[in-house]
């Protein structure tokens, strides 16, 4: 099934530019907790997935059972990028596994993780993660990847045979060679582009465009997102941004990007970027219109 047959089955016609507008990082903390559901309140923002074994998750997952309308799901981690603030696996601690650093929580960088977690530890952890999710309550309606991580070669495989057994849909861009040289991905190249091609002949959806790029400072974060939404081509496009509501908390933790994910929450939950969507006829679905077609 291609991408325009899976555009076409969800309603549209192969020209739509149909986009996802993701938010990460649900759960990190209750300053982006509050920012999420109200961008997703707003109606431009379409879903979102939580870090699992952030400390806020019981709080995001309240939120989703007493609004199950509300398209989430998990941000599949092997890492915590955060110098003071920390959370650990889920699966285990045992220090064989690979999963954990010297201070005892998850690597602060992808290239440590990919370099020390094993293969079985990073199954177990991701199946955690999905699994505590829905013990919590919340209808999961995809996986995706904290800082790329379970995306690198040794994990991927890992990755989809976890959208396989929880029959949800996967975070997976249409990548070329060109793509995989300007992120540094070179020598894996010919292992990435033989296996999207066996997923296309399989039939797995793919998303044709991701844009990630967003978590900076700007003069005005409205007219930005607004150039930014005019530039989306048709296709299926991910469109992710980090919303929190400026706080002391959002400030200890984030300090260098607390004003940039301030401004995502600003900007989405502004009217006038609802209507620059609506301007440049972006036609807006979330994860689980995806879930129910696959």
């Amino acid at each position: 099934m291609s991408n325009q047959s899976l555009i076409e089955k969800l309603g549209f016609e192969a020209t739509d530019k149909v986009v996802i507008f993701h938010i990460d990082d649900i759960g990190f903390s209750h300053s982006a907790n509050i920012a999420a559901f109200e961008c997703l309140d707003l109606g431009v923002a379409s879903c979102g997935s939580i870090i699992v074994p952030a400390p806020w998750l019981l709080e995001a997952a309240e939120i989703c059972k007493k609004n199950p309308k509300y398209d989430v799901g998990v941000h599949l981690t092997l890492t915590c990028e955060y110098q003071l603030y920390r959370w650990r696996a889920l699966s285990s601690v045992d220090p064989k596994t690979g999963l954990l650093d010297k201070d005892r929580g998850l690597w602060r960088t992808m290239e440590e993780a990919v370099k020390n977690v094993k293969p079985r530890a990073a199954e177990a952890e991701m199946r955690v993660q999905i699994q505590t999710a829905l013990d919590c309550g919340v209808d999961v309606t995809h996986i995706d990847a904290h800082m790329g991580s379970v995306l690198d070669p040794k994990f991927i495989p890992l990755y989809l045979k976890m959208s396989r057994e929880f029959k949800i849909p996967a975070f997976l861009p249409r990548i070329t060679r060109e793509d995989l040289v300007l992120i540094g991905l070179e020598e894996q190249a010919d292992f990435y582009l033989q296996m999207f091609s066996k997923l296309v002949e399989n039939g797995v959806p793919l998303l044709d465009y991701v844009i990630l790029d967003t978590m900076n400072e700007q003069p005005d974060k409205v007219d930005y997102y607004c150039k930014r939404f005019a530039e989306i081509k048709p296709g299926l496009t991910h469109f992710l941004f980090h919303p929190a509501k400026m706080s002391p908390e959002l400030n200890a933790i984030v300090p260098e990007t607390a004003s940039a994910r301030n401004q995502d929450y600003e900007a989405f939950t502004n009217q006038k970027l609802k209507e620059c969507a609506e301007n440049n006829d972006l036609k807006i679905i979330g994860y689980r219109e995806l879930r129910e077609v696959i």
